[in-house]
């Protein structure tokens, strides 16, 4: 929940740097973009969590852990 708040602390700072002009709209795009790519992180991190609740008792093959060869 912490990193939650800290993305959102971070938004607007974002947006009130922009709108006392101390960051330029493409500053201001680059870091939306950050912020968003965030967002989805955390999206996949609780779609994540509750499909393993939903679906405990199934075997899911972690591909993430798995080592590449």
């Amino acid at each position: 929940m912490n990193s939650t708040k800290n993305l959102l602390a971070f938004a607007f700072q974002t947006m009130q740097a922009l709108r006392e002009k101390t960051i330029s709209i493409e500053d201001a795009k680059a870091q939306a973009n950050l912020i968003k790519q965030a967002n989805n992180l955390f999206r996949y991190e609780l779609d994540r969590a509750i499909a393993y609740q939903k679906f405990e008792n199934l075997e899911v093959r972690d591909i993430e852990t798995q080592d590449s060869k």
